[in-house]
């Protein structure tokens, strides 16, 4: 038995991912194709063609199942392997191919890459967690610090040594001196080192943030300053007895509409993408939690240049206010 045909290193799960087998053998047989993960073993699927002397069979699908799209959770900075890379190893009767590294997106994987954006537009608040997804070749060091009249203090240092292997940064801003007016966020690969800063701001009552990820596989977010209850309704049943009509609620949905503050040429760009994202969370109230959209919808000015983004979020309502 041997292999005819592996996918490449860097390609993403998101497409085709096929191998191509013959059996060597002078008669057709039942052959079983196992996928794993290589690095822990785990199942992630299996299938039987039967009465084959070869064959092609696409992965992806096992792969899909397995992948998990949402971003991780942490109280503390963290830096925690991203789920947006699996080493892939395909089983055909009992022979393996080579490991195969796979990823949410297709790009080299030797590259040393900042794959989130770091937008800064939205500032930084007491409660928001800076995210960002990177690609570590061999090491990468993080240094987080409020800025207090000109003095740095640090909020957070990680490091992490790899070979390459993609990775979130999360650090949760769980309190900032009265007098801090930036946070700077400094990574560095021990070669190049890239800054960003975000100007410390008071979040507007009502505002949401919306993550999801680009097309490159890195997170992203935006703080919606603005948000507002556009629709309720509820599904009844009624039952009549013989003396009065008793009525329960079988189901109830609110529908909030997100309106974007206006975005400059760089935030068009970027938020554009939630329009073809197949997944969008919110991180609200300690968690992160998948959002039903109902709407996504981009508005334009009298010259064609993009003013405001607008979503409508659906909601299991529970009655009581919202």
């Amino acid at each position: 038995m041997k292999f005819t045909n592996i996918p490449k290193n860097g390609a993403s799960w998101g497409g085709e991912l096929c191998y191509s087998f013959a059996t060597e053998l002078d008669q057709p047989s039942d052959v079983v194709v196992v996928v794993r993960d290589a690095d822990t073993n785990e199942e992630f699927g299996r299938m039987k063609l039967y009465s084959v002397i070869g064959g092609t069979v696409d992965i992806a699908p096992a792969v899909c199942r397995k992948m998990s799209y949402e971003p991780p959770f942490a109280t503390t900075p963290q830096i925690i392997p991203s789920r947006a890379m699996c080493r892939v190893v395909v089983e055909v009767e009992g022979v393996a191919s080579p490991t195969v590294t796979l990823f949410r997106a297709d790009y080299t994987p030797t590259v040393h890459m900042l794959l989130s954006s770091m937008s800064t537009g939205c500032g930084i608040a007491v409660g928001d967690t800076l995210r960002f997804t990177l690609n570590v070749v061999k090491s990468a060091s993080i240094l987080v610090k409020e800025i207090i009249g000109g003095r740095p203090r640090q909020i957070a240092n990680l490091a992490y040594s790899a070979q390459s292997q993609i990775v979130e940064v999360v650090v949760p801003i769980t309190e900032l001196s009265p007098q801090a007016d930036r946070v700077v966020v400094v990574i560095s690969d021990g070669i190049t080192t890239n800054s960003f800063d975000y100007q410390v701001v008071e979040r507007a009552v009502g505002s949401r943030r919306l993550l999801w990820y680009n097309a490159k596989g890195g997170v992203e977010g935006y703080i919606f300053p603005h948000s507002r209850l556009v629709e309720r309704k509820a599904d009844v049943s009624a039952v009549r007895s013989a003396s009065q009509l008793h009525c329960r609620l079988v189901a109830a949905q609110s529908r909030v509409r997100l309106t974007s503050a206006v975005l400059s040429l760089s935030e068009q760009e970027r938020l554009s993408e939630i329009l073809r994202s197949p997944y969008i969370f919110e991180e609200r109230s300690g968690s992160i939690q998948s959002v039903e959209l109902s709407s996504r919808e981009l508005r334009y000015d009298d010259h064609g240049a993009l003013q405001r983004l607008s979503l409508d979020i659906v909601e299991e309502w529970k009655g009581g206010e919202q």
